[in-house]
């Protein structure tokens, strides 16, 4: 068992791995979007990939993406073995 041992970690660990899986894979839009409309806010003056770096550091989410898709299928496989293992020991 790597991840899950009791029944209580599957009830936290598996909804909270999700999550995080899922905030990886948007981070990029999310930081990109709040930085930009800081930058915008600062400086008076529009912020998109040409003039502002934040503009631009949400294409790096065409990388994430596809990893977190990645992560939450191993994530999904860690999890149903431990949970296999879990209702074995338990029969």
């Amino acid at each position: 068992m790597i991840l899950i041992k009791s029944k209580k970690d599957l009830l936290i660990k598996l909804p909270l791995g999700i999550v995080i899986i899922a905030l990886f894979g948007i981070s990029p839009i999310l930081v990109s979007m709040v930085m930009s409309r800081i930058t915008e806010f600062l400086t008076n003056e529009p912020c998109h990939e040409g003039n502002c770096i934040w503009g631009g550091l949400g294409w790096l989410f065409l990388l994430t993406i596809p990893l977190a898709v990645i992560f939450f299928f191993l994530f999904l496989i860690i999890c149903l073995v431990d949970i296999l293992k879990l209702a074995r020991l338990k029969n």
